[in-house]
């Protein structure tokens, strides 16, 4: 990518919003214009800090459904024990990225908000490399 470091956090920021973004897909693969498809995809993704949530809802939709006592297979047991245990690191992961989301925003370099523009980028990132004299 780029030689320079200003240029490789410039590119870094392009490839992380274009994933955060976009490209749109819908249930087949195939490429769509609508980002219904990948919307409902991201409602039903968890933050790690939900996992404890998650499977103790889980673990009562269970019982609910079983009707008696002793519902709790090993498997929960492990599963719950772990998203307990792991809970303080997920809530620290949680914050941590939302930190680096907010913070990324209001750094992007000028190279990156060209790119991200409605209207799309006006130069090639090829003939940007060239402008600054770098090898390609």
């Amino acid at each position: 990518m780029g030689k320079d470091l200003d240029m490789q956090k410039g590119f870094w920021e392009y490839i992380r919003a274009y994933m955060n973004n976009g490209p749109w897909f819908d249930e087949h693969g195939n490429h769509s214009e609508s980002d219904t498809f990948i919307k409902e995809q991201l409602a039903s993704n968890l933050r790690p800090s939900d996992f404890l949530t998650h499977e103790r809802q889980l673990i009562l939709e269970k019982k609910a459904a079983l009707g008696r006592e002793n519902h709790l297979t090993p498997t929960d047991y492990i599963s719950l024990a772990g998203d307990l245990y792991l809970h303080p690191t997920h809530l620290i992961q949680d914050f941590v990225y939302d930190t680096a989301k907010r913070r990324a925003r209001n750094r992007w370099p000028e190279i990156v908000l060209e790119r991200l523009r409605p209207d799309g980028p006006t130069t090639r990132l090829i003939d940007l490399e060239r402008e600054r004299g770098l090898d390609v």
